[in-house]
C-alpha cells in the first residue's frame, strides 16, 4: 500500500494553478448563493410593483453619479449627488460570477494541460519506490532498472518533457498578465484605483474607505424605469437601489488584488529561476546535492557528466518523490555506470 502519491508540480505551480482555482470557485459559490438565492438588489418601490422593479433594475442595469470628495472627511455616497451631470452605467455585477468562473478555468488550464502532457511518466518511474520502507532486494533491483533507463538514449524524450513543463510555466505567467489586463478593463481601472482604496485601510478611516471603495463597487445606485402614459408619452421613474452584493464583492476583490499580484510575481521569479538552472550547471549540481547526503560536489559532477538538462530535471523531480535512501543508491549506481563508460571509452 502506497503512503503517498507522486507529485508532478512544484510549489509555485500549485499556488498559481490549483490554489487559485480553489479560491476562485469558493468566491463564485459565495457570490452565486447571494445572487441566485438571495436579494442581489433592493430598490425603493411600491409594494405592488416591488418585484418588477427589482427584476427590471437588475436586468437592465443601474447607474451611479460620480461625485467629488471635498476633503478627507467627506462621506458622500456615490449615486445620490444632485449636482453631477455624468451617469456611469453599471452592468458588470451581472457578470462577476461568470468572470470568476472563467478565471478559475483559465488558471487551472496549465495544470490540466501539464497532467496530460506528462503522461504519468513520473508515476511510472517512481511508483514502485514511493513507499516509506522498501525491501533491500527490491531497492537494489529497481536501482539497476532505473540506472539502465537513464543509461539508454532518452535525451530527446527528456528534452521534450522539460520543454512542455516550462511551456506550462510560461502559460501560467501569461495567464496572470492577461488576467490583470482583463480585470483592469472589466472593472474600469481596477488595479490603479483599488490600490488607492486599499492604501486607505492603513489610515483606519472607514468613511474614506467606504467612499473610495464605492467608486468601484457602489452599494447605492439609481435605476430609471421607462413607462408609457395613456397618451403614449414616455414617463421616467427613478428608483434608488441598494446593491448589497457589492459589500461582498469589495472584500473578495480586495483579497484577489493582492493574490493576483503575488502569484504573478512568483510566476515571473520562477521563470527567472528556471533560466538560471538552464545556464548554470554548478547550481544544478548543488541543488541535486541538497536532496541526498554524503555525496561530494566532485562526485555529483561525475554522476551528471554527459547527461542532459532533461536527465537532470527528471532526476531532481524523482528526488522529490522517492525515498531519500533509494535516491542515494540510485545516484551511486549512475556513478558506477559513468565510470564504466569512461573506462570502456579509454580502452577503445
Amino acid at each position: 500500500m502506497q503512503l503517498k502519491s507522486v507529485n508532478i508540480y512544484d510549489t509555485v505551480f500549485i499556488l498559481h494553478s490549483k490554489c487559485t482555482m480553489i479560491l476562485l470557485l469558493t468566491f463564485a459559490l459565495l457570490l452565486s448563493g447571494k445572487q441566485y438565492f438571495g436579494e442581489p438588489i433592493n430598490c425603493m418601490a411600491d409594494l405592488k410593483f416591488k418585484n418588477f422593479v427589482h427584476s427590471y433594475c437588475w436586468t437592465f442595469g443601474t447607474f451611479i453619479i460620480p461625485t467629488v470628495v471635498a476633503d478627507n472627511r467627506s462621506s458622500i455616497e456615490v449615486g445620490v449627488s444632485p449636482n453631477a451631470v455624468e451617469h456611469l452605467s453599471l452592468r458588470y455585477y451581472q457578470w462577476v460570477v461568470i468572470v470568476i468562473l472563467m478565471e478559475a478555468f483559465f488558471f487551472y488550464f496549465p495544470s490540466f494541460l501539464w497532467k496530460i502532457w506528462e503522461g504519468r511518466r513520473m508515476e511510472h518511474l517512481c511508483s514502485p519506490v514511493v513507499k516509506a520502507i522498501i525491501p533491500q532486494d527490491e531497492n537494489r533491483d529497481y536501482c539497476r532498472i532505473l540506472a539502465a533507463y537513464f543509461k539508454s538514449n532518452n535525451t530527446i524524450i527528456h528534452k521534450n518533457y522539460v520543454i512542455k513543463y516550462f511551456s506550462c510555466e510560461l502559460l501560467n505567467f501569461s495567464i496572470s498578465i492577461a488576467n490583470i489586463l482583463f480585470l483592469d478593463y472589466f472593472l474600469n481601472g481596477f488595479w490603479s484605483r483599488y490600490f488607492h482604496t486599499l492604501s486607505i485601510l492603513s489610515l483606519n478611516n472607514w468613511e474614506i474607505w467606504n467612499y473610495h471603495s464605492s467608486q468601484i463597487f457602489p452599494k447605492l445606485a439609481k435605476c430609471t424605469i421607462y413607462t408609457f402614459g395613456l397618451g403614449g408619452s414616455i414617463n421616467n421613474n427613478d428608483a434608488l437601489c441598494m446593491l448589497p452584493l457589492n459589500i461582498l464583492n469589495e472584500k473578495i476583490f480586495a483579497f484577489l488584488w493582492f493574490w493576483f499580484i503575488l502569484i504573478t510575481i512568483l510566476a515571473a521569479v520562477k521563470i527567472i529561476y528556471d533560466l538560471f538552472l538552464i545556464f548554470c550547471s554548478p547550481l544544478r549540481v548543488q541543488l541535486l546535492r541538497t536532496r541526498v547526503n554524503y555525496i561530494s560536489y566532485r562526485q555529483m559532477c561525475l554522476i551528471l557528466k554527459g547527461r542532459s538538462f532533461g536527465d537532470w530535471f527528471l532526476l531532481y523531480k524523482m528526488s522529490l518523490n522517492v525515498n531519500s535512501l533509494f535516491f542515494h543508491d540510485l545516484l551511486l549506481e549512475l556513478e558506477d555506470t559513468n565510470l564504466y563508460k569512461k573506462r570502456f571509452t579509454s580502452v577503445l
